[in-house]
């Protein structure tokens, strides 16, 4: 077997088995576009080889033309592949550029079709014998150029400066990786593009007296890219180690934090779950798994919860956040917490998501617990408070019954007149009823700030909560001598409340204040609500002039702290627990710096207690 056929088998065998290789590894990574080019790059050099060996042994002219026509064709897929390859691979060549060169090179292709033998010969006259390895290879004898053999030059010329400045941005990059993929790979197929080109045009011209072998330097760039990837896939290997023990860290971290691990494709609707992950939610372990069987897992009432919460991370964040209980086939229900990220794909289109997910039914059924005993704690404080109010309550209570018990006294004489003035009786029956209803307004109060519910939060408006809490207080202001002054905002927006908790902590500030103004003489106390909106929050304060606040003003919110001689110390710790509950705050300051009106407040002397709540947004 001759030189030749073994060195230019050997290009084919090799170029054969390169690109067997990297379309595979294409097939099973489809978004690494630089192996497919590298595939195209290969199957052009085994084409360029059958076309110089065929050359090489062509018996007349015709068969040595049409063989150089299709190394012309099989030029076109070594400059797409290696373009590509360097285009994907380097991430840093111009489009326009890159462009240029491709059209070029398809327009020469074109005519390497349509004009004459091929794109460097017109004609051939006859071939001549040449010694080559050893042994007698074809060449051109007489024949006649084609002129548009510039064309293909110019597309070479292209291809050249589309490798190189891709190659020299690649470089500026700055790192060492770069360093040696823009020479070794970039330098290598930027050398071997002008030394085809040259050795090719050589040939024809007559210069040089051998084959044209434009297939043995680019075995050359093949084998220079086949390198660098080989060390990407070494890399990826490596990191796919590093993964799988990384994840295996990450698995008996989540199994120790008695986590399960999920992951979902969106685009196949399939879920992957750890063994934990199905035993949270009562799968079994081999059991397929998709969102329909997970929602028929939820509980009913939080089934749309959590559409929202996977909506609102696919559409609009990309984190994705819910809490939601799971009814397990022996019919218990676990509350989940589950936590995860979507990510997307280059256009913007949600592809997968994964997260985990715990049992937080513990510490759910504490904060049930301990939210139980806040309202029983809550509970107690009013009925505290309220025993206070005792006095100005009967008197509530007696003035309407006295005026019924006086009404209907006199009704019974006017009836046992003859003639009875049934006029005057009616008008009697009118004031009965009122005072009635007067007397039963009072007890409705009362019982509903003493009966022992669950909170309901629910729209209301703030000043008429504070008007309800000033009628039940009215007999009390008025003995203890208070005066009242009120600056209500105009247009204030709902806040979500439970109605009896926030006249629970409204009394319990009003009471603290007209104790705190006990000492003042009768004219010197004064007592300021007022209600203002501001950055979509409702703001409540509370002020009076009276013994003002220690020097720690957080102090007072302490539980059990207090300076009242019979008090509990409760109330204000309560009413800070209440109003944090509804996502708002409470804080107290010295009157004089609260912005309250002056003749509200002796100077250097009050205190004011502000509340705030997040104003409701109610979706009609």
């Amino acid at each position: 077997m001759s030189w030749v056929t073994i060195i230019w088998s050997m290009i084919a065998s090799v170029s054969f088995t390169l690109a067997t290789i990297y379309l595979l590894i294409w097939f099973r990574e489809r978004r690494s576009w630089a192996y497919l080019c590298f595939f195209v790059l290969a199957v052009g050099v085994i084409g360029m080889s059958g076309g110089e060996f065929g050359a090489m042994y062509a018996k007349s002219p015709a068969e040595y033309g049409a063989a150089i026509r299709w190394g012309h064709f099989a030029y076109g897929f070594i400059a797409v592949g290696s373009l590509g390859f360097i285009h994907f691979y380097f991430g840093t060549g111009k489009w326009w550029l890159l462009g240029a060169a491709l059209g070029l090179r398809l327009l020469a292709m074109v005519v390497n079709f349509s004009t004459g033998l091929n794109l460097h010969i017109r004609a051939i006259q006859s071939l001549q014998q040449v010694n080559f390895l050893g042994e007698p290879v074809s060449m051109l004898g007489v024949w006649t150029p084609n002129p548009w053999v510039r064309l293909g030059q110019f597309a070479a010329l292209a291809q050249f400066v589309y490798v190189v400045d891709a190659s020299l941005r690649l470089w500026r990059t700055g790192a060492s990786e770069s360093h040696r993929r823009a020479v070794l790979v970039g330098g290598t197929l930027a050398f071997f593009i002008l030394f085809a080109s040259a050795q090719a045009g050589l040939v024809v011209q007559g210069v040089l007296r051998m084959p044209i072998v434009v297939s043995f330097p680019f075995l050359a760039v093949l084998l220079a890219m086949s390198y660098e990837l080989s060390r990407d896939v070494l890399r990826a290997a490596q990191l796919g180690r590093q993964l799988q023990e990384s994840e295996q860290h990450m698995s008996l971290a989540a199994e120790a934090a008695n986590l399960g691990v999920w992951r979902r494709d969106l685009v196949r609707n399939e879920i992957w779950a750890s063994n934990k992950w199905r035993s949270l939610f009562g799968f079994a372990p081999a059991e397929r798994l998709d969102l329909e069987k997970v929602m028929q897992r939820l509980h009913p009432d939080d089934r749309e919860i959590f559409r929202q919460a996977v909506a609102k991370a696919t559409s609009e964040d990309d984190h994705y956040e819910a809490d939601f209980r799971v009814v397990l086939p022996d019919g218990k229900v676990r509350w989940i917490a589950s936590h995860g990220r979507v990510e997307f794909n280059g256009g913007g289109k949600p592809v997968r998501a994964r997260g985990i997910s715990a049992d937080i039914t513990p510490r759910r059924q504490a904060e049930a617990e301990a939210l139980r005993q806040r309202e029983e704690l809550a509970h107690l404080s009013r009925v505290t408070t309220l025993s206070e109010l005792s006095g100005s309550l009967a008197h509530e209570l007696n003035q309407p019954l006295a005026i019924i018990l006086t009404n209907a006294q006199a009704a019974q004489r006017l009836l046992v007149q003859e003639p009875p003035d049934l006029t005057e009786a009616r008008d009697i029956l009118a004031d009965i009823v009122m005072e009635d209803q007067r007397a039963g307004e009072v007890i409705r109060r009362l019982r509903s700030l003493l009966k022992h519910g669950e909170t309901s939060l629910q729209p209301l408006s703030i000043n008429e909560v504070i008007e309800e809490v000033l009628r039940l207080t009215r007999s009390d202001l008025i003995g203890r001598g208070i005066t009242l002054q009120r600056a209500f905002a105009v247009n204030l927006p709902q806040v979500f409340g439970d109605r009896i908790q926030l006249q629970q902590v409204l009394l319990n500030l009003i009471l603290n204040a007209c104790d705190a103004m006990a000492a003042n003489p009768p004219a010197g106390r004064q007592l300021a609500l007022t209600t203002t909106h501001h950055d979509d929050r409702v703001r409540v304060s509370v002020s009076d002039n009276g013994s003002g606040l220690p020097p720690d003003l957080e102090r007072v919110f302490e539980s059990f702290y207090t300076t009242k001689k019979q008090g509990l110390g409760l109330g204000l710790s309560i009413c800070r627990s209440i109003i944090t509950a509804h996502k708002g705050r409470l804080w107290a300051e010295a009157s004089v710096t609260a912005g309250i009106p002056q003749a509200a407040t002796t100077a250097g002397r009050g205190a004011t207690f502000h509340f705030e709540l997040p104003a409701a947004r109610i979706d009609h």
